[in-house]
Parts: structure tokens; sequence; C-alpha cells
């Protein structure tokens, strides 16, 4: 009871984070196996499901809408399939659970095609003619095909739900950069590398604080080895190289009135910048998932 109540805090949280309406858990999903389908009707455009008591059901089309007789079959309008009913999590946010390949009786390349289609709906959603049908608006869940092989920048803990990690800023995170992946010439052959970071916090997650801002680097800071000594990362000596931190305590002097950190981004480069190619492309941004 304790993982599933633990699991809807988190889902629920994500969906705020990143005003989804619909979404799958866990991200990478693998589509042979079980997987929870969220809704947030809050998230949602149409309204006219918020705060209801009533059962909510699943209409759904694509990738493969079942005939009439098959038990997975959405039903009538008037009458949905009780096979179809989805589960209260509170708070407006609603889960299914399914295999997909075998809920939709299809292949995954269907599945990373079309995506899975659906609204949702009381058990009759006729609605009234002032208020409209009982129904959320359509829904489209989009499913990013598995990307496989190493990766050139990466974490631990690994990431939970694409960029969201299941870690708060009080637990250690590592960061690695692999410069065997590297495709720019000038940094394949160096080792003096930081992983520079400043952190997203407060409720409107729109201001950052930093050492240095790697999005608008300044003459000033350039020469990155002398204002972020702590930011520079381990030579693991096989062409890896890795920078771990517990995000509260490195931006505690910076954060004195100890807002909650809600993510951070990161920029590996050089410790002394001269042009654009003493920096890794990349700049990824990591949200924080769970409660400090």
């Amino acid at each position: 009871m304790k993982k599933s109540i633990l699991f809807s805090i988190i889902a629920f949280s994500i969906g705020s984070v990143f005003g989804q309406k619909a979404w799958l858990a866990p991200d990478p999903v693998n589509l042979d196996d079980s997987v929870t389908i969220w809704v947030d009707i809050k998230k949602c455009d149409r309204q006219q499901l918020a705060g209801s008591t009533d059962a909510l059901y699943m209409w759904t089309w694509s990738p493969k809408e079942h005939p009439v007789g098959h038990p997975l079959h959405n039903g009538t309008w008037g009458a949905s399939n009780e096979a179809l009913k989805f589960t209260s999590a509170g708070n407006d946010l609603w889960f299914y659970k399914m295999i997909p390949t075998k809920f939709y009786e299809c292949t995954k390349a269907d599945l990373y095609s079309k995506g899975i289609n659906l609204l949702l709906k009381k058990k009759d959603g006729t609605g009234t003619v002032s208020g409209g049908e009982d129904k959320t608006e359509d829904l489209i869940i989009k499913i990013d095909a598995p990307v496989t092989g190493p990766k050139k920048l990466y974490s631990f803990p690994g990431l939970f739900l694409k960029d969201t990690l299941s870690t708060s800023p009080a637990d250690v995170l590592t960061i690695y950069y692999d410069r065997n992946l590297e495709t720019n010439d000038t940094l394949k052959d160096k080792t003096d590398f930081y992983c520079v970071i400043k952190a997203r916090y407060g409720a409107s997650n729109t201001e950052y604080i930093y050492f240095i801002d790697i999005d608008k680097l300044t003459a000033a800071d350039k020469g990155v080895s002398g204002v972020v000594p702590q930011m520079k990362m381990t030579d693991l000596n096989n062409g890896k190289f890795k920078f771990s931190f517990i995000p509260n305590r490195l931006f505690a002097s910076k954060n004195s009135s100890n807002l909650k950190i809600t993510a951070v981004k990161f920029k590996i480069m050089r410790g002394y910048i001269r042009k654009t190619y003493d920096i890794v492309a990349e700049s990824p941004e990591y949200w924080f998932n769970s409660c400090q």
C-alpha cells in the first residue's frame, strides 16, 4: 500500500511539473509489460469532469479500436465497458494499468508510430445541453522508441521519466561525461573538465541560483577553474569523467533563504573557455521528482 501511495505522489508530481494531461509510467516504457496510463483532469482543456466523484472510463481508438463483442470494446457512449474503468488517485488524477501490446493486440511498432489515443468520460458521456458532453478532449500519448547504446552524458541515479530524477536535491547525484563519444575534435584529448551547474528554484520554476550562469557566459566567467574549482570532474582514466554532488550542499552558500531546488542544469566545459569549442554542446536539465 505504501508503494502504491508513493507511486501516486510521484506520478502527480510529474504531471504538475510538466503540465502533462496524460502520460505513461514508467518511462522508458516496456510495451510488453505492465504500464500505467495517468490522466490529470486539472490539466485538460475541457473541465466537465473536474472534481467528479463519478466513475470515469477510457474511450480509446488508436493504435487500434476493438470491435463490438470484444471484451475490451469501448462499449457505447451511454454505457462504457466496465473493463475500461479508471481508478481515482485523488485530486482529479486518474490511472489505468495495462500491457499495451496485449491490450491493443498490436505490435510495438504500431504503438511507437501511432501512440495511444484516448479520452476519459463518465459511464454515460451524454452530459447536458448547457454543460456539454461529460468527457475530456481527445488525449494523445506519444511513445518514443527506446534509445539504445552508450550515451555521452548520463546520470546516476538514472532518469525516472525522460529528464526527471526520482531523487531529491538532498541526495547525491553523479553526472558522467563520456569523451569517447565526443564529436567535437577539440575536446577529444582534453582532461581539464568542469561540470558547471546552476539550480532552478521556487514554485514558479523561472529563476536560477548559480556561481556561473552557463547560458550567459561573460569574459569574467571564462576562467572556470578559478570560479568553480569545486565543480572539477574526476578523470576515470578511460575517457570518462564524473562529478558527484548534493545540490542542496553545493548551492548552500548561494541559497541563504533555503529555497526549494526543483531542477539542475549543467554544461561540461574546460577550465578556461577560449571559444565555444571548449564547451560540450549539450546542456541537459534534470528535474527532481520527490520531496526534499
